[in-house]
């Protein structure tokens, strides 16, 4: 098993935080390849003498670890504490199977520090009360979404974070494909409530989503995009039956996947093997589905949710030969509310505690001179250009579709270092790689600085405390 070099990084840095803190997330994109990470890990930590429990809630995520790591024992439905060979030293465990052997969490929990627990998608609340009962061990949960505010177990479980690799720095080192966002605005979101779990209901999901003019809109994307393979995520399995049906009615091949579906293995066979070119599901393969074929994500739904809208649009980013790009359809709004897929994020301040909105006014930009301004400006303050009042008007559709990364696409294919300081503006505020953005602006001088502070909005201060410096080295990439 061969560790690429951000991988490698990221297993040393593990261990030294693991040393220092016993109990840490390891939090890194999904695509990044967790699994040969936490495999490498199991096999130093046995080679050093302890034993390893790997924990997950997922049965199919369950049967992959059992697959790809090899020689262990499996803690499974239908397996018998007697049965259970006391003498190995790598353990795969269901969390709803261990959390029901009393006796084998308590020979667990005596091992202390000889043990090892490492939890897969350990923003998921299943295992909590399990982990508990193993105070003593040392504990690494993998995550690539560890947001407290759903996920308010973290600070009770671990001490601290390790960062990985995120989505835009694999997509800029050729690892994941590039990525493309449209927006298709549906009128009725407005509607939407939210249920006592936080998240939008699903009958308030299937009255916005299921009428008529929606799902035209979904047809129309789907003829105007060229794919090889479309993966549908929608509301409800009532939902995911009508889009299916109606797909279907209009002659496409189309898999329906979800757990009310007695034929689902054999219809996602049928999508990763056969001649459908569609999959409708609803959450089944929002993780622990790897199919990298996949190039287009329709969201033909609404969520609050950040992991879980990560998890979705994650299904596109792997790299697959003859695929050059992936692209997110996006019906329930949900990047203008949760950000864009490849927007770097402060996990190592998320997991521990919700963010307070910063408060960050909405700004527009002056048509004259550029220069950015609150959005209830008159004037602008830098050449008092009068701004004109665009009075709305409500679209005769019910849909409208408007592509996120439009002025982003305008830098793809340049060197970092040739980007004029509008357009690296563009480049850190897609990627939300500012600290990058600042080094490069750095090196390039004070009149390159000063442009690029006015066009971030910063105030003068800004410029005291990030002066030039032409001897700043940083990464040439090539924008995908």
């Amino acid at each position: 098993m061969k560790l690429r070099p951000y991988q490698e990084l990221f297993i040393s840095n593990i261990r030294q935080e693991l040393g220092a803190k016993k109990r840490i997330i390891a939090c890194a994109a999904t695509g990044s390849g967790k699994s040969k990470v936490f495999i490498s890990i199991t096999r130093d930590a046995v080679a050093k003498g302890r034993r390893v429990l790997i924990i997950s809630e997922s049965i199919k995520i369950y049967k992959q670890i059992s697959e790809e790591i090899g020689g262990c024992q499996n803690i499974g439905n239908g397996i018998k504490e007697e049965r259970i060979n006391m003498d190995a030293r790598i353990f795969v465990a269901m969390a709803q199977t261990l959390a029901k052997r009393e006796l084998l969490v308590r020979w667990f929990a005596s091992l202390g520090q000889e043990l090892l627990v490492i939890t897969d998608e350990s923003h998921v609340g299943t295992p909590a009360k399990l982990l508990k009962q193993i105070p003593d061990a040392y504990h690494i949960g993998f995550t690539a979404t560890p947001d407290f505010r759903f996920a308010k177990h973290l600070p009770e479980l671990y001490n601290g974070i390790v960062i990985g690799p995120q989505p835009q720095e694999l997509v800029e080192a050729g690892y994941l494909s590039p990525y493309y966002h449209y927006a298709r605005k549906v009128v009725n979101l407005t509607g939407l409530k939210k249920g006592h779990g936080g998240d939008f209901t699903e009958k308030s999901q299937e009255m916005a989503f299921e009428k008529k003019e929606v799902f035209e809109g979904l047809l129309d994307d789907l003829l105007k995009f060229t794919f090889k393979k479309c993966m549908i995520f929608c509301a409800s399995i009532k939902h995911a039956h009508f889009v299916t049906e109606e797909l279907r009615r209009f002659g496409y091949g189309v898999s329906e996947v979800h757990s009310k579906n007695d034929r689902s293995d054999y219809e996602l066979f049928q999508f990763t093997s056969g001649p459908n070119k569609i999959c409708v599901s609803v959450g089944a393969l929002t993780k622990g589905f790897d199919y990298p074929e996949i190039d287009l994500i329709v969201l033909n739904r609404a969520t609050i949710s950040l992991p879980l809208y990560l998890q979705m649009c994650g299904r596109g980013s792997r790299k697959a030969e003859g695929k050059d790009r992936f692209t997110v359809i996006d019906m329930g709004g949900n990047g203008q509310r949760l950000g864009l897929w490849n927007v770097d994020r402060e996990w190592d301040e998320m997991w521990s505690k919700r963010l307070k909105e910063k408060g960050v006014a909405p700004v527009k930009s002056c048509p004259k001179c550029d220069f950015l301004c609150r959005t209830s400006a008159t004037h602008c303050p830098n050449c008092n250009h009068e701004f004109i009042k665009v009075v709305s008007i409500k679209p005769k559709k019910e849909t409208e579709l408007v592509e996120l990364t439009a002025g982003y696409n305008l830098l793809r294919g340049k060197k970092i270092s040739d980007l004029t300081p509008k357009e690296l503006s563009c480049y850190a505020k897609f990627t939300g790689k500012k600290h990058f953005a600042i080094r490069i602006a750095r090196s390039k001088g004070g009149a390159f600085l000063g442009e690029y502070t006015k066009t971030m909005g910063y105030k003068a201060g800004f410029i005291y405390h990030n002066q030039p410096d032409s001897t700043i080295e940083f990464n040439n990439i090539t924008i995908l």
